[in-house]
């Protein structure tokens, strides 16, 4: 439905050329919620815009559907409002002079050839009521609360009936409570309608909660494309792990492959750990060993193959106590329970499963 090939954006500034996007590749399949991750400046709204028309890539090609809406080699480049696309953007770009009902029917009234009063009075209709805003018709846009602005922008994007639905960042403006609740009505609507969404985020809980497939970008590049659980459990980059959420790292060096139990030994700075065998790392390599929080286990010490630490920090976080446990001359912080809170002072073992640790190059 989306392929993107190649793709390139430099553009001038004080500084001289920034290279912006550099060669990006992707592929969002019809009806996939495909999501776009990364900190501030790494290229995800640009690539967003280019799909868009937005703005004019320097290199690379982008199909939408069946067609071809840039090919710099070839000069086509179809402009925004011939390509099949809705957009819902961060600010929303609601109309404050007009009603819920005109902002909805806006790009209805710009399409050529015109579209009769009729069908637009029921397509907006359709498309307010899939949105939960049916009887908000004829009330100011203003007046309606940030959650209800977001639906509306949805409604806009969506009474088009394009096929590709693009997303730049539109829960940023809500607050946290609001957002929680609105980001899986959003996927789930989006889902009912068999629309193909790019989304474009820096909110790591937005990508893991919404998207099919997410792509993680640094410096105008993907440095990884995959599932959600994928992402989270097999970072194949320190940057992606720690960027997706909180991370224990530490050097490590392959000391054992136990190829027939499909389980590896790691030495490192927290002691000996042992790995699930599906790493190629070949033995007496240098690695990074990385642990997610709510995978380190504090039990009772002397326990077998266990390391031993000392709790050093505890913070409450309501779901959870965040434990600061130093191994050696290392900390590892570990989430546990409420219930099964631990001192500061207090010797605990600490217990890491095999197929909890991920071993990554860099």
């Amino acid at each position: 439905m989306i392929r993107i090939e190649d793709l390139h954006v430099r553009f001038d500034s004080d500084k001289g050329t920034v290279h912006a996007v550099k060669g990006v590749n992707l592929d969002v399949a019809a009806g996939e919620f495909y999501t776009l991750l990364g900190p501030s400046g790494c290229g995800k709204t640009t690539t967003l815009r280019c799909l868009a028309g937005l703005e004019r890539p320097t290199g690379g090609r982008i199909t939408s559907g069946n067609t071809v809406v840039h090919d710099s080699d070839r000069g086509v480049s179809v402009p925004t409002y011939k390509r099949d696309i809705g957009m819902v953007f961060q600010s929303y770009a609601i109309w404050p002079h007009l009603t819920v009902f005109e902002n909805v029917a806006f790009p209805l009234r710009e399409v050529r050839p015109k579209i009769a009063e009729e069908e637009i009075s029921n397509r907006v209709s359709k498309a307010l009521e899939l949105v939960q805003l049916g009887g908000y018709e004829s009330r100011p846009a203003p007046f309606l609360s940030g959650g209800q602005q977001q639906r509306l922008a949805l409604a806009r994007a969506i009474v088009r009936e394009a096929s590709v639905v693009l997303f730049d960042e539109p829960l940023s403006n809500l607050d946290a409570k609001l957002r929680a609740e609105t980001r899986l009505e959003l996927r789930n609507l989006v889902k009912r309608l068999g629309m193909t969404a790019l989304y474009v985020t820096h909110d790591q809980t937005e990508a893991l909660t919404m998207a099919d497939r997410v792509a993680i970008m640094r410096e105008g590049q993907i440095v990884q494309e995959a599932s959600p659980t994928e992402i989270y459990n097999r970072p194949n980059s320190r940057f992606v792990a720690s960027f997706i959420g909180q991370c224990n790292f530490a050097d490590g060096k392959v000391r054992d492959k136990m190829n027939g139990s499909g389980v590896g030994q790691l030495e490192t700075e927290w002691g000996a750990l042992q790995f699930s065998g599906d790493s190629d790392a070949d033995v007496g390599t240098s690695v990074i060993a990385a642990v997610r929080p709510e995978n380190v286990r504090l039990v009772a010490t002397g326990a077998d193959g266990t390391a031993e630490g000392e709790v050093v920090e505890t913070v409450f976080l309501g779901e959870c106590i965040e434990c600061r446990v130093r191994v050696g001359d290392a900390d590892l912080v570990a989430r546990v329970h409420p219930r099964d809170a631990v001192d500061v002072g207090q010797r605990t073992g600490v217990e890491i499963r095999p197929e909890d640790v991920a071993l990554l190059s860099s």
